[in-house]
């Protein structure tokens, strides 16, 4: 994606264009695997002294065929090359709750202190990074187009903190970095698309824009994916249809880490479900998960050296009693669904038998648990369903008619004069507008120096920072 497309799809909803574009067929490959159960291609990668981790960094589970993996991860460790894991791994430990900032980034929140990044400068770096990760260009830029999309409206959680972590997968070969997703099946409507372990953005692209492909010719287009990893920001992908005039629809399953009522164990995901649709000069965006609060979120103010108190009916500790604390919760990977919690459940297994049950890939408990540092990490195989409609072929005027649905909800009294009802979407667009007044976005001092190790290591250009 080129720097102009990027920022177009990113500001498009804001300055209320409708300009659409073609999705070019020819780049949906598809195969006819002998099962639907197939497992997913394993990425072998070649070691090169940067993208060999230490033995004990190798969490996927590996077979036999793994031969040219087991000779390269069983060459000497580069010198140097022990601290730069160290490091990813102390920001990892630091974002899960097990560690607290302490001198290093202390150091990093004077250097960064009154200096933000311009969004373009962030897309660069991180698609840097990939590349460098032996992610191929047009999947790197996927990739940092998710992250840098997620920052600009608002959900930090989801954007460049993520990065260390996407880093560790890659260099350890959890994600295949250079896998392409698969069509196994399709009808004129749906389709089931094989992840192939590839990265989740970019498996997310393809199911999407095949999706769109779909509505555009029949109306609607339901696409299932398996064998497919994190995708962050789910709305990321409900924009790329809306940015065609359609409605967008997105639902992943997630690793356990919500805790039924009555229950004190993590059975489901926080299983987002995110929608888009745009009007001529209205839009619609709801993108949320079904916990009380998000691991995510959490560890994003754990990375910051935050410990808000969490409201109550939010986690469990580890002994399995309530807890209001976010360091506690982050350990016990224990949450709660949004209340009533039985609705809140009931939506997130809604999500996991659409993306999970029905598309062949992991749900449940038989998906892998989080945590960075669990021995038997392997593919996540999380599954996914991206639906895209037109909805110009149920209703002619759904643009005016969205228009005035807005006006409808805008026109509620408010509680206070000078701040009018919000509508889903509002956020996200306020957002962006503030990072396009302040000229940049803030990073956190963990990811900072993590950025700052990365560009060293893997001899990139280093993250240009200008004062605000």
């Amino acid at each position: 994606m080129t720097k102009r497309n990027f920022l177009d799809i990113l500001r498009r909803v804001r300055l209320k264009l409708t300009t659409t574009k073609v999705i070019d067929d020819g780049k949906l490959k598809i195969h006819n695997p002998k099962s639907e159960n197939q497992s997913p291609k394993t990425h072998i990668k070649k070691g090169n002294g940067l993208a060999t981790p230490p033995l004990e960094w190798l969490w996927t589970k590996r077979s036999n065929l793994d031969v040219e993996l087991d000779r390269a991860s069983s060459e000497p460790e580069p010198k140097g090359n022990e601290d730069f894991w160290q490091n990813i791994k102390r920001v990892l430990l630091i974002c899960g709750g097990k560690e607290k900032p302490g001198d290093i980034e202390n150091k990093y929140i004077l250097e960064s202190t009154g200096k933000l990044v311009e969004i373009m400068e962030a897309q660069r770096f991180v698609k840097e990074v990939f590349a460098a990760l032996d992610v191929p260009m047009d999947s790197a830029t996927d990739m940092a187009d998710s992250l840098i999309g997620a920052d600009y409206m608002g959900h930090r959680s989801m954007g460049i903190q993520r990065l260390p972590s996407i880093a560790a997968d890659l260099l350890n070969s959890t994600v295949a970095a250079r896998a392409v997703p698969e069509i196994i099946s399709q009808k004129p409507a749906v389709a089931l698309v094989d992840g192939c372990n590839a990265p989740g953005p970019v498996v997310g692209r393809f199911c999407m824009d095949l999706a769109v492909q779909k509505a555009r010719r029949v109306g609607i287009g339901w696409v299932g994916a398996r064998h497919s990893n994190c995708i962050g920001m789910a709305s990321w992908y409900t924009w790329r249809a809306m940015d065609q005039r359609m409605i967008g629809i997105c639902m992943s399953n997630a690793a356990p880490t919500l805790v039924p009522p009555r229950g004190t164990e993590a059975v489901l995901g926080e299983n987002p479900i995110a929608c888009a649709a745009s009007g001529a000069t209205e839009q619609f965006v709801a993108d949320f998960g079904m916990s009380a609060c998000s691991v995510a979120d959490l560890e994003l103010s754990s990375c910051n050296g935050k410990a808000p108190k969490l409201p109550r009916l939010a986690a469990l500790g580890c002994d399995g009693r309530e807890t209001t604390s976010t360091p506690e919760a982050l350990r016990s990977q224990r949450l709660r669904a949004f209340q009533p919690e039985y609705k809140g459940f009931g939506l997130a297994a809604m999500v996991d038998i659409m993306c999970g049950v029905m598309t062949g890939a992991g749900y449940a408990t038989r998906l892998q648990k989080r945590g960075s540092y669990n021995p038997e990490n392997a593919p996540a195989n999380l599954g996914q369903v991206y639906i895209a409609i037109d909805p110009v072929r149920f209703c002619a005027s759904f643009e005016d008619r969205l228009i005035d649905f807005h006006s409808l909800l805008r026109g509620a009294t408010p509680c206070q004069k000078d701040q009018p009802p919000l509508v889903p979407g509002d956020m996200e667009i306020s957002h962006m507008a503030a990072v396009d007044d302040q000229g940049g976005i803030f990073l956190s001092p963990c990811t900072l120096g993590v950025l700052k190790e990365l560009a060293d290591k893997l001899d990139i250009r280093p993250l240009q920072m200008k004062p605000v």
